[in-house]
């Protein structure tokens, strides 16, 4: 059952709230009717690749701005596989003041599978947020979700040398928490060794499966980049976890797509087939 509150909250800025389940209902993963309330929505679901439900999730005002609250849930019931993503870049505007927050939610029940890769969030000078994802998964789904940052606008040579973003991922598998980041970047932090070492592109990908196998680990070593610093992890068992330090949302992306057609037959045990929206 859904825990996402849909109530409207109180405060000024955009209130939206989007509320998605997806189960298998005659070999074929559909999207239920949804719950929503203000812009954040998704118009239809597609099926590129027959029983893989593709979902595009939209947020109509373009950006968020100081003062804004999003929420978003996703159940994934037994036997539904699901790939969600966005038509383009989340923007983050610059605050007067008030903190903007996302909350998304992403529930797998018995052998779910999730494939969760909306494209990046950008965040201009001076914004405030705060971030947080939460995943649960049983022992048996299976989930693959990345999350790419950009902290100010490096094609404009902007800096993000005001403002705050809190992230914070937490990720659980049979009720036991399994992966925890959290993050605060500011203009000292970006700039820290232990920080983003003066990268102002940020990237995480994980991957849950009982079928990962430590074969696989040499085979994603191997994939390089002229730019940037990165890194793969099992750090579980069926626990794969990806990360990347650079300047280019769009090396990033590249990167991770390049995993991804690697981990997919692998983890989730079908063929590479790219979102349609990604190709435009």
């Amino acid at each position: 059952s859904s825990t996402l509150s849909l109530h409207h909250p109180q405060g000024d800025g955009w209130q939206a709230a989007l509320s998605l389940r997806l189960e298998k209902i005659n070999d074929k993963t559909c999207m239920l009717p949804q719950q929503r309330l203000g812009p954040l929505t998704v118009q239809r679901a597609f099926y590129p690749e027959g029983e893989v439900c593709h979902v595009y999730v939209l947020h109509p005002p373009g950006g968020v701005v100081g003062g804004d609250q999003l929420k978003l849930e996703v159940d994934v019931i037994a036997g539904a596989h699901g790939l969600i993503t966005t038509p383009g870049a989340s923007k983050f505007y610059r605050s007067a003041g008030k903190t903007a927050s996302f909350l998304q939610k992403i529930n797998l029940n018995g052998d779910a599978s999730l494939e969760y890769f909306p494209l990046e969030s950008i965040y201009f000078p001076a914004t405030e947020l705060s971030s947080k994802i939460i995943i649960d998964l049983d022992a048996e789904s299976k989930f693959a979700g990345w999350e790419i940052h950009c902290f100010g606008l490096p094609s404009n040579n902007e800096s993000f040398n005001r403002g705050k973003v809190l992230l914070n991922t937490e990720l659980r598998v049979a009720g036991k928490l399994m992966l925890h980041d959290k993050l605060k970047v500011d203009a000292i932090e970006q700039d820290r060794v232990c920080g983003l070492r003066g990268n102002r592109v940020y990237g995480s990908f994980v991957v849950y499966s009982q079928a990962l196998e430590k074969s696989l680990m040499e085979r994603l070593q191997a994939v390089q980049l002229d730019k940037g610093l990165t890194g793969v992890s099992l750090v579980a068992s069926g626990l794969l976890v990806v990360r990347y330090l650079g300047d280019s949302t769009e090396d990033a992306q590249a990167y991770f797509r390049k995993l991804w057609r690697i981990i997919r037959p692998v983890a989730m045990g079908l063929d590479v087939c790219e979102p349609r929206i990604w190709n435009t």
